[in-house]
């Protein structure tokens, strides 16, 4: 099983390559890949393929990991910062440049107001963290967590403002001594498409005469939008624009939205408050509709004016609202616990449509070892006394990140068909030549099953066969009460798609109070809940209460129902079935205990686990076992019904059964 594409390259070039380990130095590597990332395709095509006359396959299998940013060490950026400094990562969210941080670290006399700790254990350098920001080196934006539900609560802690969450693109704009430059979330650089100078771009040469007088340098945070000159609106994401793409002689312009002031003239304003930056952001930049705008935030007064506002932003077709505390401060690449908060009408229980759709495809991950994401569709079921088969239509893409994915994986696994060997039939409705909506697999819709997801709206997409998609879908649920053939159909859905407008909203009430003042659930999963996904099968606990006990047969002992068989017997199935015969239901196996067995009908990723662990410290007892015994009434256990059984238990039964599994005992007759 190869790991991940370097392994894969590897194994085609080692029987073919027969380059020694090269005499390359880090530094002729760190600039070959200075080159690949600053040039263009041909001087990329030439580094690689002089990288490639000289190193040996084992050389080149880590460059493709490296270029993959995929190295598998099992360590990230946290770890190896924390060994440089305690501040190193602190200082890197301020600059976005390692090379920088390491020369500030490694430089004893640094400019960083660097000073010995009394600490006699450890000189540990302290950082002026505010000295490290510079232009032209990207802040890792600060980020937003979800709004948690109680708007009173937060009332509380501090005086809130109101902003609309725009559906557009992160940037940062970087201006010093008449230069340009823009970053996008990422920290890429776009300067080439908006314009270093007055001079060129597409959006630069119009800011002339709206930044201050006096200026020298500066550090804009905000949202680059599509501006349509025409219908002097905004364009949104989902319209399938791309403002970095945009041409100056074209009807839609760049128009960058700001949000917050970061530095100004040699100084950076990261340790002030909200609403002191928000106050000299304000008297500093001249606002030009569709070119260079402001967003105005609006102060919270009463939870009833804020639940007005946030329906305004509603109607208007938002994204959605952001909410910012007074006092915050800017906190470079934070999330949780900054003070900014954001709230969306698909992140609001029963306010927006919710489509129950078939799964029709997967994609793998890049590694091809697990499903990754589902290819979603709408069914057009075949008129009553036809011949003709359902048919099925691609609308969406959906992540596999649901505390049901083991379910699903574990379902949907024996019916996939791989689309390069079995391509689909007519009946399957997809985009074969767009990478984003042609699946890796594909099943039977009577092999399938229903997921309830939600979407921010509808909107076109090429990738998808109908005309609107659903726009950052979610999985809501599985559902297991309905059958395939109930699930959303086309006209219904084409039906949601009707309007004037490119992008349909699919808000289906007003707001109401209780949606902004009741806690939420908490939507992200704990680590431990992350770290379990996919292993085994999501479902409640057994509930023995439930079942009444109408049998002996199994007193005493315990039982581990690891897996059900698909189609034939489920996991609570066979739970409830050994209560019923006396026998007592635990979660998870008990070790080195002869009276619990473990009970397996599936092999699911957890029982082959089980199956594997050396030493051995459980039974695994095969389904059939269960049906078999509690059908005779009989308690009867033989060598073929385990699949695999501790030391203790192969002792027993050696004294009974011969090496065949015969039984010593017993004619063969009777078997």
């Amino acid at each position: 099983m190869y790991r991940d594409y370097g392994d894969v390259v590897y194994s085609v070039l080692k029987p073919r390559c027969f380059n020694p380990p090269s005499n390359l130095r880090l530094n002729q590597i760190h600039q070959m890949l200075d080159t690949i990332a600053n040039e263009d395709t041909e001087v990329k095509q030439q580094q690689l393929i002089c990288f490639t006359e000289q190193a040996s396959p084992e050389e080149q299998k880590w460059l493709i990991r490296l270029l993959l940013k995929s190295l598998g060490l099992g360590i990230g950026e946290q770890k190896i910062f924390g060994v440089l400094h305690p501040k190193a990562q602190d200082i890197y969210q301020r600059c976005s440049d390692l090379g920088h941080v390491c020369n500030l670290l490694a430089d004893q006399t640094t400019d960083l107001d660097a000073s010995t700790s009394k600490d006699s254990k450890a000189a540990v350098k302290f950082v002026n963290l505010n000295s490290v920001i510079r232009p032209f080196h990207q802040i890792r934006p600060m980020l937003c967590e979800r709004f948690p539900g109680d708007i009173q609560e937060l009332m509380q802690s501090d005086v809130l403002y109101l902003e609309t969450k725009m559906d557009g693109e992160r940037f940062q704009l970087h201006i010093d001594r008449g230069r340009f430059m823009y970053f996008s979330r990422n920290g890429v650089d776009y300067t080439r498409n908006f314009g270093h100078s007055y001079d060129h771009g597409t959006l630069t040469p119009k800011l002339r005469g709206l930044l201050p007088l006096g200026l020298e340098s500066i550090i804009l945070d905000g949202e680059m939008m599509v501006w349509d000159t025409n219908k002097l609106r905004f364009r949104e994401k989902g319209e399938n624009t791309d403002v970095k793409s945009l041409k100056p002689e074209g009807s839609w312009q760049p128009c960058f939205v700001v949000y917050d002031l970061l530095y100004f003239n040699g100084k950076s304003l990261l340790d002030h408050t909200y609403i002191q930056r928000a106050y000299k952001l304000q008297k500093l930049i001249v606002e030009q509709s569709g070119v260079l705008q402001l967003m105005r935030a609006r102060k919270i007064g009463s939870v009833q004016e804020f639940n007005e506002l946030f329906q305004q932003a509603l109607d208007s077709h938002a994204e959605g609202i952001v909410l910012k505390k007074q006092g915050s401060r800017y906190q470079p690449g934070v999330r949780l616990g900054g003070g900014w908060y954001k709230d969306k009408a698909d992140y609001i229980k029963g306010l927006i449509t919710e489509f129950d759709v078939l799964i029709i495809g997967a994609f793998y991950n890049r590694k091809r070892t697990f499903v990754d994401s589902f290819l979603l569709g709408v069914l057009q079921p075949a008129p009553p006394g036809s011949s003709n088969r359902p048919e099925v239509f691609s609308i969406g893409v959906v992540a596999n990140n649901t505390k049901q994915r083991g379910v699903l994986n574990h379902t949907l696994k024996p019916h996939w068909h791989d689309v390069v060997n079995e391509p689909p039939p007519l009946w399957f409705h997809y985009k074969p030549k767009e990478r984003a909506g042609c699946p890796d697999l594909w099943i039977e819709p009577q092999n399938s099953v229903i997921l309830q997801v939600k979407a921010a709206d509808l909107a076109p997409n090429g990738a998808f066969f109908t005309r609107k998609s659903l726009h950052f879908p979610r999985t809501e649920m599985k559902r297991d009460d309905k059958p395939w053939s109930e699930c959303m159909t086309l006209k219904e859905f084409n039906d949601l798609c009707q309007g004037p407008l490119a992008i349909k909203k699919l808000n289906k009430r007003q707001l109401r109070l209780e949606d902004v003042t009741t806690k939420r659930k908490q939507m992200r999963m704990t680590p431990s809940e992350r770290s379990r996904l996919g292993l085994a099968v999501y479902e409640k606990r057994y509930d023995a209460s439930t079942s009444a006990s109408t049998s002996k047969l199994f007193d005493g002992l315990s039982f581990c129902i690891l897996s059900g068989s698909a189609g034939r017997h489920s996991k609570h199935q066979l739970q409830e079935l050994a209560v019923k015969n006396g026998g007592c239901i635990v979660e998870n196996p008990l070790p080195n205990d002869p009276k619990c067995f473990c009970i397996a009908g599936d092999e699911t990723f957890l029982v082959k686990r089980l199956i594997l662990q050396q030493p051995r410290t459980c039974d695994i007892v095969r389904m059939e076992w269960l049906l078999r015994v509690c059908q005779k009434q009989e308690l009867e256990l033989r060598p073929r019904d385990l699949i695999a059984a501790t030391e203790p238990l192969q002792q027993d039964l050696a004294e009974c059964f011969d090496q065949h599994g015969d039984s010593y005992t017993k004619d063969i007759a009777q078997r």
